[in-house]
């Protein structure tokens, strides 16, 4: 099965940072087929509960301002998640 990389996780939790008030959850979804998607904000509304998951959280913009988070560092930690869930 393909994973996304790293970078390419990151990218995108940046830009959802970017564009969400305060501290958002957010999720990585990797379907058997390699397709993936990053959800965020409340996990009442993933209706979709296939593939494999690693969950996290994003400061979001707070007071105006994009906070600065370790993208790279939540980006693996997702990532691992959805591999360790694979893996059994």
């Amino acid at each position: 099965m393909r994973f996304p990389s790293i970078k390419t996780i990151a990218r995108e939790l940046r830009n959802i940072n970017a564009n969400v008030e305060g501290d958002c959850d957010v999720r990585l979804q990797v379907y058997n087929n390699g397709e993936w998607a990053i959800r965020f904000g409340l996990s009442d509304y993933d209706t979709d509960h296939r593939g494999y998951w690693g969950c996290g959280l994003i400061p979001g913009v707070v007071d105006g301002k994009v906070t600065r988070f370790n993208a790279y560092g939540l980006a693996r930690e997702l990532l691992d998640q959805a591999k360790e869930s694979a893996a059994y």
